[in-house]
């Protein structure tokens, strides 16, 4: 028998029921994988907790990193013992799946599957936030809210690498340690008085290019007020609560707002091509070291649980 999370309703951790289960065989399209780690993103705990409203029972998680078992018909490009990745299809909290062959991404010989599980959804996330949502230059001064967790992190230095002034927000002084050791320009506490204002301080009194929050309902305020005239404010997500922004004022300023998530900017067309890149400047040290915590996978209620307190820095892992 095989091992899965699923949630029969929605609400707190404790939801989150560990399960025995029986996996079929691939169907035309389709392989099945043997995960060796799985990713956990804050989108897990949206799934998990209501935000996203879903048909139950759900299966839970949607990124992890294995090897492939055996290959349904019509599967051209992959075979038994080839490693793959994926970073959004649901059903990844689970020792084996079947899955879709196209959403899958093939690994190179050098990421190993807890770098790719801790690497795929937050660095392409990361990817499409500074190449696509926001086209970021050299020179740019930009806020990253949140900048200690997964996606943060990446995309803190990611940021910096391309030449931008990064000025970085974090939850905690502990966190402020660990992200001006990565030497960022300016390094704040996202609970400070005044935020806007001090990010204001740190760019010499001018109001920033770009905002990427990932804290929502704490930092979204001050988000605005720290843009310039004309900047973008990025909406990534809500580690502190659900928040909008006041459209009258973003409209009056000229701010253009938005909320991406990463499937309206990677898939099956470009995925490869984007994975290429992630794992390049992973590889250059553009990246850092990839920070990994690791749960079991029966486990998953204190990733959760890690999450919603905030506890960690970089990326969360269930190993089956």
């Amino acid at each position: 028998m095989n091992q899965r999370i699923r949630i029969y309703r929605q609400g707190a951790p404790a939801v989150l029921t560990y399960e025995s289960f029986t996996l079929e065989k691939p169907g035309r399209g389709q392989v099945a994988i043997r995960h060796e780690a799985i990713g956990v993103n804050y989108v897990d705990t949206m799934f998990r907790d209501g935000t996203f409203k879903i048909p139950l029972p759900f299966s839970m998680g949607v990124e992890a990193a294995g090897v492939v078992e055996a290959v349904g018909a019509d599967v051209q490009h992959l075979k038994t013992g080839d490693r793959v990745g994926y970073f959004f299809a649901p059903g990844a909290y689970a020792d084996s799946r079947v899955i879709d062959a196209a959403a899958l991404i093939k690994l190179p010989a050098d990421i190993s599957s807890e770098q790719a599980a801790g690497l795929l959804s937050k660095g392409l996330t990361a990817w499409a936030l500074v190449k696509q949502v926001h086209a970021l230059r050299a020179g740019e001064t930009v806020v990253v809210h949140g900048a200690s967790g997964g996606v943060g992190t990446l995309l803190t230095r990611w940021a910096k690498s391309i030449g931008a002034k990064v000025i970085a927000t974090v939850g905690s002084a502990a966190k402020a340690r660990i992200v001006e050791s990565w030497g960022i320009d300016t390094v704040l506490r996202s609970d400070e008085p005044h935020l806007a204002e001090r990010v204001k301080e740190a760019n010499g009194g001018a109001g920033v290019d770009v905002v990427y929050d990932l804290v929502g309902r704490q930092t979204l305020e001050a988000s605005t007020h720290a843009l310039r005239d004309g900047g973008d404010l990025v909406h990534v997500g809500n580690a502190s609560g659900m928040a909008a922004p006041d459209s009258t004022l973003l409209a009056a300023r000229g701010i253009r707002y938005v909320q991406p998530s990463t499937p309206q900017y990677v898939n099956t067309e470009n995925q490869n091509t984007a994975a290429s890149e992630v794992f390049e400047r992973f590889r250059e040290g553009a990246l850092g070291p990839l920070e990994l915590s690791r749960y079991r996978l029966e486990d998953a209620v204190l990733a959760h649980q890690a999450i919603a307190a905030r506890k960690h820095t970089g990326s969360i892992l269930l190993m089956p």
